[in-house]
């Protein structure tokens, strides 16, 4: 029979401050912790058989486990996922990483895709683990400028840019008779109209006009504005869903077996659907959601933690929608107080853009 974990207001102050050692001794190290080790670093009073002790109780309790006999003893996931939601000091990220990340999450002249291939690659390479992200392709931000660029007779590309400078490429197919001048002045018309609406408003409002018949184009430049915002909502595409620097990841374990289920938890990821399962874990709340190993039914046998935070939009009636998420995954032994601030600092600079 499982012994029931206690939560950690009815640990005692010295369990935890000896608990919250062996941790971070073990996060830094990777090998089981002594109980001599341990009370060399506290320089405390107690001796090594108390605190001894202390870690038997603690193992008894879940928060601890003995891989050998004799050998000193490692974090078990129930016991990490104490220490991060409770024991665990968060870092600051220096003032180099904050510009790193904003400057990478710059959205200006960028397709939404680099934008997020960009910062979930600064992501990666500041945590020195794999970086994900996802998000769909059809959000609905304030525009500032939609364009008409001509191809050929029969194709055109319609370019929308948004308040922040985020543009976005769809090919549409021209109606028959459309002109240049055409595709001008269905651009000039738009472009009257359109800052700072979403399509789906700026769709509305010119729809209106046009059923009033209080319009300043002539039918064929009605017809391409029509279509135009219609191919540019329908033509959503694919949604984004990024994996960068999976290699980074393998450093960090040694036995063969780990190498292959990390490798198995990677290619199951490629599917958007597991990850979705995990999104909806993010949604209640704000802020960063950490998963780790067992306690995530993902994780069961990988030995691994996802660090994730969501991506939020704000709807014209002030509500809040959970449109996707940014984080990293890595083996269970990870330097959560350095890597938690960096996803969650990327999250909100992300979450302004997008909104």
């Amino acid at each position: 029979m499982k012994n029931k974990i206690k939560p950690i207001s009815e640990i005692g102050s010295r369990a935890k401050v000896i608990l919250t050692e062996v941790i971070e001794v073990y996060l830094s190290q990777g090998h089981p912790v002594s109980s001599k080790l341990i009370s060399e670093k506290l320089n405390s009073p107690l001796s090594p058989s108390s605190i001894r002790s202390v870690m038997a109780r603690l193992e008894e309790q879940g928060y601890l486990h003995s891989p050998h006999t004799s050998s000193g003893r490692i974090p078990t996931d129930r016991g990490l996922k104490l220490f991060v939601d409770g024991l665990l000091e968060l870092g600051d990220l220096t003032s180099d990483e904050r510009k790193n990340i904003e400057a990478r999450c710059s959205v200006a002249g960028k397709t939404l895709l680099e934008v997020l291939d960009h910062s979930s690659k600064e992501l990666a390479g500041l945590s020195n683990c794999t970086s994900l992200v996802f998000a769909p392709n059809n959000i609905d931000r304030p525009l500032k400028h939609i364009e008409f660029v001509p191809l050929d007779q029969e194709r055109a590309l319609v370019i929308t840019i948004d308040i922040n400078g985020l543009v976005e490429n769809k090919l549409m197919k021209v109606p028959a008779g459309i002109t240049t001048s055409a595709l001008i002045e269905a651009t000039n018309y738009i472009n009257s109209k359109v800052y700072g609406k979403t399509l789906s408003e700026l769709k509305l409002n010119i729809s209106k006009e046009l059923e009033r018949q209080n319009k300043q184009i002539d039918k064929l430049s009605e017809q391409l504005v029509s279509e135009g915002l219609a191919i540019r909502s329908k033509e959503r595409g694919e949604d984004h869903f990024l994996i960068n620097r999976r290699d980074f990841i393998y450093g960090k374990v040694d036995q063969k077996e780990e190498l292959l289920r990390l490798d198995q938890l990677l290619n199951e990821l490629q599917n958007k659907k597991n990850f979705i399962n995990i999104l909806k874990n993010t949604s209640e709340g704000a802020g960063v959601h950490v998963f780790i190993g067992s306690n995530t039914q993902m994780f069961n046998l990988s030995g691994c933690s996802m660090i994730v935070a969501p991506l939020k939009q704000r709807l014209e009636n002030s509500n809040v929608t959970t449109l996707g998420a940014i984080g990293v995954i890595g083996p269970s032994r990870l330097n959560y107080s350095r890597i938690i601030p960096m996803v969650d600092f990327t999250a909100k600079v992300l979450n302004k853009f997008l909104n």
